[in-house]
């Protein structure tokens, strides 16, 4: 699958303390605004990514009044996970209780699929959060794209360096040619990876939401008529002038259109969370097909971000998948209604309610 079986958490946010073991399918958690319930969600993505959903700083994190906090998860696989984070130490991540290099070695056991209200910066947002949309499933199925990445990030800032120093070309032009390789070689497999995904896409938007003239297109970051080794070759002066490199890779892009204007700019608030949530079911569908793996969903208060007949389409495909979902809302009725008509077995199902960061798990009907 995979699966979590059992989570503990121990000072993360205003959880002091908590063991919680998991249904395979459906995880309904209710709770008031601030009760804790979204944390339960962030901690699960803090043992995946070894970073929190809300923020890039880590600091946070950390219950108020202690100096650590601590996240552990044990899989179907019997594959436990771990990090903890002090105030005054970098993140510890541990795998079968063994460090690891850094916590990108997570995500390949714990391949997480989020959806909550800033998810829908996709479309709103800036070129980066559509970039990492398509990263994120090249790194899943493409195991040397997240090496050849942190190779160019390097590659990058040495050039962006030394243009910032209005350095000779002659000491740009090595950097310029190792750029231009790997820029050819994450092109390539971001292209290969869309190549695949897309179709699982129009799949998805069958079942949930028909646009008219609705098309995806790919920009790698410079026009692609001309090889990347001429871009930088005749950028170079402008290069030069704004001290960083204006073309490759890092300004990729997924154009999203509805005719010839950008779909945020036409599309309904309720079409865009859709169509949102079609992007993200479609990359758990694609990472299924291609490894055999699933993604676990992290759905933060569904009840507010879909409507009732949205909310049964959307549990209806993720139990159809065969994911382990968790779902949070404010309003325990609408949880449970969303189980009753999602498909999910009610055997494979729990309910949880938080109270001030307090977790009890309630009994479900069968």
């Amino acid at each position: 699958m995979p699966s979590i079986q059992q989570l503990q958490i121990s000072a993360f946010r205003n959880i002091s303390d908590a063991s919680l073991d998991f249904a395979p399918g459906l995880n309904l958690i209710a709770g008031e605004n601030g009760s804790g319930k979204s944390s339960i969600l962030e901690a699960i993505h803090y043992a995946g990514l070894g970073r929190s959903f809300r923020n890039t700083r880590n600091t946070p994190v950390i219950q108020h009044d202690q100096r650590q906090c601590a996240v552990y998860c044990r899989l179907d696989s019997d594959i436990t996970l771990g990090i903890g984070r002090s105030l005054d130490s970098p993140p510890q991540v541990r795998i079968q209780g063994e460090k690891a290099a850094s916590p990108a070695e997570l995500a390949h056991h714990l391949p997480l699929q989020l959806l909550n209200a800033e998810t829908f910066q996709l479309l709103e947002g800036g070129p980066k959060s559509r970039r990492q949309f398509i990263d994120w499933g090249v790194f899943h199925v493409e195991h040397c794209f997240h090496q050849d990445w942190r190779d160019f990030k390097r590659c990058l800032a040495n050039r962006n360096t030394l243009l910032k120093k209005h350095a000779a070309p002659e000491e740009i032009l090595p950097w310029s040619q190792e750029f231009s390789r790997l820029a050819r070689d994450i092109d390539a497999h971001r292209k290969a990876y869309l190549g695949h995904f897309l179709p699982f896409l129009e799949t998805m938007l069958k079942n949930l939401l028909l646009i008219e003239e609705l098309t995806f297109r790919y920009y790698p970051g410079w026009n692609d008529d001309e090889p990347i080794e001429d871009v930088l070759l005749n950028n170079l002066n402008r290069d030069l002038a704004l001290g960083h490199t204006a073309a490759g890779p890092q300004r990729a892009d997924l154009k999203i259109k509805v005719g010839s204007q950008y779909a945020n700019t036409i599309l309904s608030r309720g079409q865009q969370k859709l169509l949102v949530s079609a992007m993200k079911l479609a990359q758990g569908a694609y990472l299924a097909g291609e490894s055999k793996r699933q993604c676990i969903y992290l759905i933060d208060d569904l009840p507010a971000e879909l409507d009732r007949n949205n909310r049964q389409k959307v549990c209806a495909i993720l139990c159809s998948l065969g994911a382990q979902v968790f779902v949070t809302g404010t309003e325990e009725s609408e949880l449970l209604e969303t189980l009753s008509n999602s498909g999910f077995e009610p055997s494979q199902c729990k309910l949880f309610h938080v109270k001030h960061g307090r977790i009890s798990a309630a009994e479900l009907e069968p």
